[in-house]
C-alpha cells in the first residue's frame, strides 16, 4: 500500500541508527538464533508505545459505573517530541479533549504543535490539503490505525481523504513535517488558527518570504519555512452562508497580515515533484526568537537527521533505568510509562536564553511521583524547575499553590533533602513561610486565615450539596496543609531553624482536627466545631469537604504520621478493619469525572489515595499491601480491548509515574522524605543510573509472592524503607521472597 512505500524512508532512518546485527539466512536454526539475539539487544526505547493512555474505557466492570460520557483513561497523545520540549506535535481528532487525540475517532482535523493531558494547549493547528475538495468547515481526513505509527520522537499517519502520508519529528522548540503526496495533487497547507486547546484565541499570519510564513496565536509566536515556493495564501471563511473562498488573496511578494475570528488561511504552493516539508519553530517571546530557534535547532538538517537525533535523545534518557526479567507486556508498560515522565514541565524559554525556564508543574498531581523521579534521574532539570518557580516568587513572595493544596513546599523540600541544591534555598524557605503564615488567602493558601485560627479549614453549612458544589473542600485542604506544614518543618530542621521546626511540626498534627471518631473517617467541620450533616461517606465531591474524592478516598492522607493516624482508632485491629473496608466495600456506581477504576472504595484513577495500599505495612502486615499492589499493577494498566487504557487521567505523568515506581518495587510513600517504601518488584533486576552517575540496583531473589527479608549491600535492612543516601551511594538492594 501507499503507507508501506512512503514509510520506507523512515525505516531507512531507523536502520541508520542501529547497524543490522545479522544478514537474513535460510537456516531455521540460525534464524531462531538471530531472533533471540535481536530480542536480547532490544533497547528500552523500542518498548515504548506512545499510544498508551489514548483510549477510553467502556466496560462498567472496569470503570465502576456505566459511563454516560467518554471517560478520562489517560488523555495522552502520540505526539512527536523530545524531553521537556516546548513542542509536542501530534494529531487532533477532537478539539477540547485533553490532549486532543481520542483513539476511537477515525478522523484527523489537524496537527497541533503543542499537547497536554489537561486541555490547555493544542496550539497552532495545521493541516495538509490537496486540490479544492474541502471547505473551511470540513477539511478533516479519515485514517486507519493500521496506517498509523508512533515512536519516541516520531509520528506517522496516512490521510485517506487526500492520499497524503504525514510524518512528524521534533526538536525541543521546532517541529519538522514531511507530507508525501501520492502524486500529481495540488499541494496546500491550512493554518487552522481559530482553534486551540483552551478555545479560540486571537491570531495573525503573514508572509515572511517566498518559502516562509510567521505569526502568532494568543501569546505563542511561530515561524515556518517550507521547501516549496509559496504561490498564494487564500482566506477561507467558516460562515456557511458566504462563499468559502473569499476574494482576498496574497501573492508570494505581499506582506499583508491575515487575521480574524472565522478565517482559515490556506497556503497554495508551486508544483514541485518532492514531498512537502514544513519546519515550524515556536517562541513565547517573539517571531524573531522563533526564527532563531529554527535556525539553531534545525540548522539545515534533513527530516531523517532530526528524527535520528530525537530517537537518540530518548534512548539515552530511557536507558537510565535498565530492567531484566518480566514479561514483554510488562516491559512495554514500564517503558511506555517511563516515557511519560519526561514530557513536562515544558521549557518556555528560547534556545539562546541564559536560563532554561520551565512551566510550573502540575504540583497537586505530580509531586507524589513524577517530580521525585526527576530528582533521582535528572537533578539539573529539577533545579531548573525550582528556579523557574522562584523567579515568579521573587516578585510575589509566594510559591504557586497550583490547583489545590500547597505542594510547592513539599516538592522543594523533598528535592532539597535529595540533594537538589542549585537554587536559593533561603528564598524558597521564606516563600514557604509566607504561604503558610499569611492570612490573605488570595495571595497564599486559600482559607488560610481560618486554618491558622481554628487548626482546620471549615466547610460551609449547605443543606443539599451535590458533586459539583463549589465550596472550601475544607477537609482535604486541612489534610494537605498539615502535610505541607510537615514539609516546611523538615526544611526548617535542615536549615537549623529550631523555632519554626517546632511550630510546623505541631501544625502538622492538624489532621487530627477533622477526624470524626463516630465514623472513623475524616469529615467536614463547620466553623463552630460541629460536623457537616447529613454525612454520606460514599458520595464523591469536587470541592465540598473533599477535593475529587469521597470520605474514604480522603481519610487516610497522613503520610507524615501513619502511626499517629492509627492511634486515632480504638486499636490497630480496628484500623485494619477500616482498611479492609476501604479496599472491599464496592464503589456505589457514581459516574464522576476524575474518578474511575476502583478496588473497593480505593480509586486507582486519581491521585488522593496513591499511597494507601501501603498502609498495612504500619500494621506489620505487608503481605496484605502486596496483594493489593499486585492486583493494581497487573490489571489496572494497559486496560481495555486495545490494551491501551490507563485507570484515569495521566495528569502530566502522575499516574504513569505511580506504575514506574511500583513496578521497580520502591515508592515515595511520603514525597518529602528521602526514603522509599519497598515492595515486590515486577522485574528480576533493576539498575537505576542516578543523577550523580552511580547505579542503584534492585535485585529480586526467589519466586515467592511476598517479602521474606531485605538487605542493603548484604546487610539486613532495618524496617521497610530504603534511604536515598544508600541509593546515591550505589548500593544494591536485595529483596528475598517467600
Amino acid at each position: 500500500m501507499i503507507f508501506d512505500n512512503d514509510r520506507q524512508s523512515v525505516n531507512d532512518s531507523r536502520r541508520e541508527q542501529r547497524p543490522t546485527m545479522i544478514k537474513p539466512i535460510l537456516s531455521l536454526s540460525l534464524m531462531l538464533f538471530a531472533t533471540c539475539f535481536a530480542q536480547a539487544k532490544k533497547q528500552p526505547v523500542d518498548y515504548v508505545n506512545p499510544f498508551l493512555g489514548t483510549t477510553a474505557l467502556t466496560n462498567s466492570a472496569d470503570l465502576g459505573y456505566v459511563p454516560p460520557w467518554r471517560t478520562w483513561n489517560g488523555l495522552n497523545a502520540p505526539a512527536a517530541t523530545v524531553p521537556f520540549a516546548m513542542v509536542q506535535a501530534g494529531p487532533i481528532t477532537t478539539y477540547g479533549s485533553g490532549s486532543g487525540y481520542e483513539y476511537e475517532i477515525n478522523t484527523i482535523k489537524a496537527f497541533a504543535q503543542t499537547s497536554n493531558t489537561q486541555w490547555g494547549k493544542q496550539n497552532i493547528p495545521l493541516m495538509p490539503l490537496e486540490g479544492n475538495s474541502f471547505t473551511a468547515d470540513d477539511f478533516a481526513s479519515s485514517f486507519s490505525h493500521t496506517n498509523e505509527s508512533a515512536h519516541p520522537g516520531y509520528y506517522q499517519v496516512f490521510l485517506e481523504r487526500y492520499h497524503i502520508n504525514a510524518e512528524i519529528t521534533a526538536t525541543k522548540r521546532c517541529v519538522y513535517y514531511r507530507f508525501t503526496y501520492q502524486g500529481g495533487q495540488e499541494k496546500k497547507l491550512a493554518f487552522d488558527l481559530v482553534h486551540a486547546g483552551g478555545g479560540s484565541s486571537s491570531w495573525d499570519l503573514q508572509l515572511a518570504g517566498d518559502h516562509a510564513v510567521s505569526g502568532k496565536q494568543g501569546g505563542l509566536y511561530f515561524f515556518a519555512v517550507m521547501n516549496h515556493r509559496i504561490k498564494s495564501i487564500d482566506t477561507y471563511k467558516r460562515n456557511p452562508d458566504q462563499s468559502n473562498l473569499s476574494r482576498s488573496r496574497q501573492g508570494a511578494g505581499g506582506q499583508r497580515k491575515i487575521s480574524g475570528k472565522i478565517d482559515v488561511p490556506v497556503i497554495s504552493f508551486e508544483n514541485e515533484n518532492k514531498p512537502l516539508e514544513v519546519e515550524i519553530a515556536l517562541s513565547y517571546t517573539s517571531i524573531a526568537a522563533a526564527k532563531d530557534n529554527l535556525n539553531i535547532e534545525i540548522a539545515g538538517q534533513s527530516f531523517n537527521q532530526v528524527y535520528k537525533n530525537a530517537d537518540q535523545i530518548w534512548e539515552a534518557i530511557l536507558n537510565k533505568i535498565q530492567v531484566a526479567g518480566g514479561t514483554e507486556r510488562e516491559k512495554v508498560l514500564f517503558y511506555s510509562c517511563l516515557f511519560r515522565q519526561f514530557w513536562f514541565p515544558s521549557v518556555t524559554s528560547d534556545v539562546s536564553a541564559e536560563f532554561e525556564n520551565r512551566e510550573s508543574p502540575a504540583l497537586w498531581d505530580v509531586f507524589r511521583t513524577q517530580l521525585i523521579l526527576l530528582d533521582m534521574l535528572l537533578p539539573d532539570v529539577s533545579n531548573d524547575i525550582i528556579n523557574s518557580m522562584l523567579r515568579g516568587s521573587a516578585r510575589s513572595g509566594f510559591l504557586p499553590t497550583s490547583f489545590h493544596g500547597d505542594f510547592a513546599s513539599a516538592y522543594i523540600t523533598g528535592s532539597y533533602l535529595r540533594g537538589i541544591k542549585g537554587f536559593d534555598v533561603q528564598q524558597a524557605y521564606r516563600c514557604m513561610l509566607n504561604n503558610a503564615n499569611t492570612a490573605d488567602g488570595n495571595r497564599a493558601r486559600p482559607y488560610n486565615q481560618e486554618y491558622l485560627k481554628l487548626g482546620y479549614v471549615p466547610e460551609t453549612n449547605l443543606a443539599h450539596p451535590v458533586t459539583e458544589t463549589k465550596s472550601t473542600a475544607g477537609t482535604t485542604k486541612t489534610l494537605e496543609y498539615a502535610y505541607s506544614d510537615y514539609a516546611i518543618a523538615q526544611l526548617a530542621k535542615a536549615l537549623g531553624d529550631t523555632n519554626f521546626y517546632s511550630q510546623m511540626m505541631q501544625r502538622s498534627q492538624n489532621y487530627r482536627n477533622v477526624f470524626d471518631p463516630a465514623t472513623e473517617l475524616m469529615r467536614g467541620r463547620l466553623a463552630d466545631g460541629t460536623w457537616c450533616s447529613p454525612f454520606d461517606p460514599f458520595y464523591p465531591y469536587y470541592e465540598f469537604m473533599y477535593r475529587e474524592a469521597n470520605a474514604w478516598q480522603a481519610s487516610f492522607f497522613v503520610p507524615q504520621d501513619p502511626q499517629g493516624l492509627i492511634s486515632l482508632y480504638h486499636s490497630p485491629a480496628d484500623f485494619e478493619r477500616k482498611l479492609d473496608d476501604l479496599f472491599t466495600i464496592p464503589w456505589k456506581g457514581y459516574a464522576v469525572d476524575n474518578l474511575s477504576c476502583f478496588l473497593g472504595q480505593f480509586c486507582m484513577g486519581n491521585q488522593p489515595d496513591f499511597n494507601y495500599p501501603y498502609l498495612y505495612y504500619f500494621l506489620n502486615k505487608p503481605e496484605k499491601s502486596q496483594a493489593i499492589l499486585t492486583k493494581l499493577l497487573s490489571h489496572y494498566f494497559g486496560m481495555g480491548p486495545e490494551g491501551l487504557a490507563l485507570p484515569g487521567m495521566d495528569d502530566q505523568g502522575s499516574l504513569t509515574g505511580w506504575y514506574v515506581f511500583n513496578a521497580m518495587g520502591i515508592f515515595p510513600y511520603s514525597p518529602v522524605d528521602p526514603e522509599y517504601i519497598i515492595s515486590v518488584p515486577i522485574f528480576d533486576r533493576i539498575a537505576i543510573t542516578l543523577g550523580n552517575g552511580k547505579s542503584f540496583t534492585i535485585v529480586k531473589k526467589g519466586k515467592g509472592k511476598n517479602i521474606d527479608k531485605i538487605t542493603i549491600d548484604g546487610k539486613p535492612l532495618d524496617g521497610w524503607f530504603v534511604k536515598y543516601a544508600d541509593m546515591l551511594a550505589g548500593k544494591e538492594l536485595d529483596i528475598y521472597l517467600k
